[in-house]
């Protein structure tokens, strides 16, 4: 599969009314050396999830890896996202094809916080 050649990350930027946590679960209590288990539960008000994909990703790898049922979008909502933009156009047209939502032009303002999750293809 080709890879993009443009040596900068792509940015996808996803409305995420249902945004969700990931948290220990307070109703297991865990045998010895047995991990915690984890539980989901809503986060609170709107909010946008910034996704960065590496230089070289190949766009159906980028698109594979955040909607598929396991993927980036699935660990951050329990909903579609409202709206997308991306650095990319493309990529922006055929994820909101995909989640039938409104394509927006990304804030040329947005500076991407340490809490973004990059796209590396695992999420299979």
């Amino acid at each position: 599969m080709p890879t993009r050649s443009d040596p900068d990350p792509l940015y996808v930027y996803l409305g995420n009314r249902d945004a969700v946590e990931v948290v220990d679960d307070p109703t297991h209590t865990p045998d010895e050396g047995e991990p915690l288990r984890k539980t989901r539960r809503p986060a609170p008000g709107k909010r946008c999830t910034t996704i960065i994909v590496p230089p070289g990703t190949p766009l159906m790898e980028a698109l594979h890896t955040i909607t598929v049922p396991t993927g980036v979008w699935q660990a951050h909502s329990d909903g579609t996202p409202a709206w997308v933009a991306s650095t990319n156009p493309t990529l922006a047209a055929v994820l909101a094809e995909h989640w039938q939502c409104e394509v927006r032009d990304p804030d040329p303002d947005h500076q991407p916080s340490a809490a973004v999750r990059e796209v590396t293809g695992d999420a299979a």
